[in-house]
């Protein structure tokens, strides 16, 4: 029932903006549709940092069951940076609807916040493989191997 509800908190921006599309026929407010879905995220993300576990611990255990107090703990401040980066997305976005020039609007929504989304997300998996070790899987795990060696002493 929790993720039905975190659902719902994603489709809250979309309802409104239907709404607004009704009352003002104009398709000026489709401009805020991605500052009301990164509030939405925020949503999402900001409540399991009050009823944990936090949204990436959750993500964290669909492919590690056991994390340890320091893996759940940076599981708790990844998703603090990731609403963090919400709410400066939403606050970007909404800011470029106010403007109204569609070509800013367009290179930041459909480039620059994917293309920030994608470095914060690399930046936590390389600060992760730094931390704990944990070098399973992706092609690029024998460069983290080297750059990153396990203390033999650990």
């Amino acid at each position: 029932m929790r993720w039905v509800r975190g659902g719902l908190a994603v489709a809250y921006p979309f309802l409104i903006v239907a709404g607004l599309r009704w009352l003002e026929p104009r398709a000026v407010f489709l401009l805020y549709v991605p500052a009301l879905v990164n509030l939405g995220l925020l949503i999402v993300f900001g409540r399991t940092l009050l009823r944990p576990p936090s949204f990436v611990e959750v993500l964290a255990r669909l492919r590690e069951p056991e994390l340890s107090p320091a893996q759940v703990a940076h599981c708790r401040t990844f998703t603090a940076v990731w609403c963090s980066f919400f709410a400066a997305n939403a606050a970007m976005c909404a800011a470029l609807a106010l403007l109204g020039d569609l070509w800013p609007w367009t290179i930041y929504t459909g480039f620059v916040a994917y293309l920030l989304m994608g470095l914060l997300f690399a930046f936590e998996w390389i600060v992760r493989s730094w931390r704990f070790h944990d070098y399973r899987g992706p092609i690029v795990d024998p460069l983290l191997r080297r750059l990153f060696p396990e203390d033999p002493a650990s």
